[in-house]
């Protein structure tokens, strides 16, 4: 009976071991706030050493918003998808100062924005179509 209490005690606290070896991944809205929590268990993460991060996708009225890599190593693309087509959508990307480094006349499609010539830092992605705006905190490394 001893025995019997001592494996299922060694088999729990194996497996708390193998548990307590998850990473934790969290996601963060645009003012900083934590919105979402990921576990990853360990032999996901050790299996991809150079994972592709998830596009970001927001909703803009009618239309969809996607923007991906970001980060990000210079090339940035930004998927405008639904609403009217005859609705201008202006892309703005703005230092971490402020300053506009781009203001590009999107299509409903998939918009390159080349980052390749700006130094590693993080700046401010703004979609504008009609009166609704959105933003995005793009990350360059």
């Amino acid at each position: 009976m001893k025995q019997k209490q001592i494996l299922i005690s060694l088999f729990l606290l194996v497996a708390f071991c193998l548990k307590a070896q998850d990473k934790v991944s969290f996601d963060y809205d645009e003012a900083g706030n934590r919105i979402s929590r990921k576990v990853v268990p360990l032999s996901h993460a050790k299996s991809n050493k150079n994972p592709k991060p998830d596009p970001v996708v927001e909703e803009l009225g009618e239309r969809k918003v996607v923007v991906y890599p970001n980060p990000t190593k210079g090339a940035l693309a930004v998927e405008v998808t639904g609403g009217d087509p005859k609705d201008e959508i202006r892309i703005i990307l703005f230092s971490a100062q402020g300053v506009i480094l781009q203001n590009t006349a999107a299509k409903v499609a998939k918009t390159p924005i080349d980052m390749s010539g700006y130094p590693d830092a993080w700046y401010i992605l703004r979609v504008i179509t009609g009166d609704k705006k959105t933003e995005f905190k793009i990350l360059k490394q």
